[in-house]
């Protein structure tokens, strides 16, 4: 920055980076910048506009007096009227006290200044100064109507910007609006209170198979070839949420659709327009499944076993897998009808589709249909207001586990026909069919077959059901087996104990094998699980085993040539000579002997202390 021998400060930077650093406060001068120069028939004058740093921004006069201004003054842009080398002038005044201010002749600090008037008035924006506007006029007689003009002027700069600002954060708030409504999952439509579609975001276009150039600005009546509900609210006045409604789009594609319209009013409540929201019931229900944890977590690597009977088991689910069609898994409880239900879906082409399971028995008989089937809104005291959709309808696209089916009541059985046969639902007191493509896997411990000799079960839907069968075989038919299936327990329950113990003693597993488990592999669990919470080793031992799952060893029986000298033995007698044998027999290990007599090893240590049998 230097000193000009005129007085004037001129600053390096060059006059297009000024303008476009304060183009804004520059256009929106510029009109009445020009207005004044025109008004005024005497062109002996220059108008200024300076930012609110008294840096000349935009400058229009006539030609004498720019020129001379420029020559004697050396005063364009990229000037700064500095109040330390000129004095006090008409803009630093008014910029400082931010009042309109006039300096006429000899008012002006400056003596060049003498034979000039100035009036200025700054730009004010909420108490924000953004600059100052300025006549200056070679005259130094007041000009009453120049102060005026430069006041109103401003006043018009001010209204000008604001308006500017205003519809600029409009357009700014308008274009987040758009990007939200356009990115929303949700359709989204308005019209007007005549019922005339007035916007549409792209969703909803897509989904009515709408042309939205074409669409806006028409009756939505006009547009779809059904009566569209929203026109209800026009009518009555009222919205609603989270309607369900089915729909046929304009090419014919069915519609099954959550809705929500919200009337809009003006500030007199008068009925202005109704916003439209709406979504594919499907979506929704990914979302319940997702949040329920509709889906399978175990595949066919989850399921152990190698027996030549299990692993031929395995190879025909993978089989039935790759079919669409309908499959009956039979079993004992507790074999794994459900690990293996869920391992055929993730195996299957709809392993990203929903896994809904059921169970057949443990849901009441008054409510079995319901939870299969969904309700309408208004079936039954106690049912959610809308209504709700039945495990059918979540599982769309997907597969539904039907668990226990063997105790699904007969009248239920009739209306799964309908599902079997056509895949369409119609819910409890509704009058809408729902199609529904889903895979049916159904499960049993019961035999079937025998349950519909007895008329206890339809064979109708035995045949629609066994399409593929998948008989699982019972722990105690593939006993060797067992060891494998304990060290994957032991994983497994180690990771939920959060403990760290690396398996079982063989001699306690030969006792596992020799168990009849009736309970299967559930059974085999429970009791693995609480030998790991008691065991504080590396390893599971005798010791850890319940008393129920003992080996029960053969008995010692005396020699026959000795069986008359029992008899006339004390009882006392007899019992030390066959703890004494017993100890012999198994070599001091007092956990067989104690098994072996069906006794606890707490008893048998008192008798041996009783009767002074040493080891």
């Amino acid at each position: 920055m230097k000193k000009n021998t005129n007085s004037i400060t001129i600053f390096d930077y060059k006059s297009q980076h000024i303008k476009k650093d304060r183009s804004d406060l520059i256009e929106s001068s510029k009109i009445f910048m020009d207005y004044i120069f025109q008004f005024i028939t005497k062109k002996n004058f220059i108008i200024i506009l300076t930012d609110a740093d008294a840096n000349v921004i935009h400058i229009v006069g006539g030609e004498y007096l720019t020129k001379k201004f420029k020559k004697d003054y050396n005063f364009g842009l990229g000037n700064q009227f500095s109040k330390k080398f000129i004095g006090e002038t008409a803009i630093n005044l008014s910029l400082s006290s931010k009042k309109p201010v006039k300096f006429c002749g000899e008012e002006h600090e400056n003596a060049d200044h003498h034979e000039l008037s100035c009036y200025s008035a700054p730009i004010l924006i909420n108490g924000e100064i953004l600059g100052a506007l300025c006549i200056t006029e070679r005259n130094k007689e007041f000009n009453k109507n120049a102060l005026g003009m430069v006041i109103a002027s401003a006043k018009g700069i001010e209204n000008q910007i604001y308006n500017k600002r205003r519809a600029d954060k409009i357009a700014e708030q308008s274009k987040y609006q758009n990007a939200i409504v356009e990115n929303i999952k949700e359709a989204f439509l308005t019209i007007d209170n005549k019922g005339v579609l007035t916007y549409m975001n792209q969703k909803a276009a897509e989904m009515l198979a709408f042309d939205i150039e074409e669409s806006v600005g028409k009756s939505i009546s006009e547009l779809v070839p059904f009566k569209p509900i929203i026109l209800e609210v026009l009518e009555t006045g009222k919205g609603y949420v989270d309607r369900e409604y089915v729909l046929t789009n304009n090419v014919g594609k069915k519609l099954h659709l959550f809705k929500t319209a919200i009337p809009i009013r003006d500030k007199n409540g008068n009925l202005t327009g109704v916003i439209d929201i709406f979504r594919e019931i499907g979506d929704i229900k990914k979302i319940v499944n997702k949040m329920i944890g509709a889906k399978a977590s175990f595949e066919f690597d989850d399921i152990i076993g190698e027996t030549p009977a299990f692993r031929k088991c395995i190879e025909k689910a993978k089989k039935a897998a790759r079919s669409s069609s309908n499959i009956l898994i039979q079993g004992e409880s507790g074999t794994g009808k459900e690990l293996f239900a869920q391992s055929i879906h993730n195996y299957s082409t709809r392993r990203n589709k929903p896994f809904v399971a059921i169970n057949c028995a443990a849901i009441p008989r008054e409510l079995i249909e319901s939870e299969l089937f969904g309700y309408a809104k208004g079936s039954f005291t106690g049912g959610m207001k809308g209504g709700r959709p039945g495990k059918f309808e979540l599982a769309d696209g997907g597969t539904i586990f039907l668990d226990e089916i063997g105790d699904m009541p007969i009248d239920v059985q009739a209306k799964l026909l309908r599902v079997l046969q056509d895949k369409k639902v119609m819910r409890v007191g509704g009058d809408s069919i729902f199609n529904v493509n889903v895979r049916i896997i159904a499960a049993t411990n019961k035999n079937l077959y025998e349950e519909a000799k007895n008329n206890n079960f339809r064979w109708d839907i035995y045949y629609r059901l066994n399409v593929l069968g998948i008989n699982i075989p019972a722990l105690n038919e593939r006993k060797e087996d067992i060891p494998l299936i304990v060290n994957k327990l032991v994983s497994k329950i180690n990771k939920r104990l959060g403990t760290d113990i690396e398996g079982m003693n063989n001699e306690v597993i030969d006792i596992l094998e020799k168990h009849s488990w009736k309970g299967n592999v559930r059974e085999l669990e429970n009791v693995v699980e609480r030998m790991m919470n008691i065991c504080t080793n590396d390893r599971i031992g005798l010791e850890h085993l319940p008393d129920e799952y003992m080996e029960i060893e053969p008995k010692i029986e005396p020699k026959i040539a000795e069986i008359e000298n029992y008899k006339v033995r004390t009882f006392e007698e007899a019992e030390k000579e066959i703890i004494s044998n017993a100890i012999e027999y198994f070599k001091g290990n007092i956990a067989k002997t104690s098994r072996s007599l069906k006794i606890s090893r707490n008893t048998l240590y008192n008798k041996m202390k009783k009767y002074k049998i040493n080891m």
